[in-house]
């Protein structure tokens, strides 16, 4: 059997943490299609949050959000959030304590003649609400904890999604 020394043992370790730890940062930013550089933003999503979350990926992209007055600009119109919720466990008294909530959009890009140039495509995400038999303020407050982190996440990957538009 062959017996490492400490010192190598050590460099092979930090070596393949490393190595491990790269393909986290390998990803980087979107790249979007040079015609996504300047959107108008028209956004019925029902949610504040959410709206200011999608401003923020987009900028973050390297996307220009536009004025109503601009020529010709690509109009990302978002429509309404939904949201649905499956019943994953209940205690023995029949109290729902686990959810799993599903948050989708759907949304298109638009020409300044008005003609459907993407879409209409839908992004959808999840995530698992626990403690739902706790007391009520505490599980507002948990959930809405919860649906801010999924609409950043919405966001995030509603601008992934256009980086596949064909343009």
């Amino acid at each position: 059997m062959v017996r490492l020394s400490s010192p190598l043992f050590i460099f092979i370790a930090a070596l393949s943490l490393l190595l491990s730890a790269c393909g986290f940062h390998l990803r980087g930013e979107v790249n979007l299609p040079s015609q996504l550089r300047t959107l108008l933003l028209s956004s019925q999503s029902g949610s504040t949050g959410f709206d200011r979350d999608l401003r923020t990926a987009l900028t973050r992209a390297g996307v220009t959000i536009a004025a109503n007055d601009q020529e010709n600009p690509l109009n990302l119109i978002v429509n309404g959030l939904q949201t649905s919720d499956t019943v994953l466990a209940r205690a023995s008294d029949n109290d729902v304590t686990q959810l799993e909530r599903r948050l989708s959009v759907s949304y298109y890009l638009r020409d300044g003649n008005g003609k459907v140039v993407f879409g209409p495509r839908t992004v959808s995400t999840s995530t698992v609400l626990v403690n739902q038999d706790a007391s009520i303020s505490v599980r507002d407050a948990y959930n809405a904890q919860q649906m801010e982190q999924l609409g950043q996440k919405l966001a995030h990957l509603l601008v992934y999604d256009l980086s596949y538009a064909p343009l």
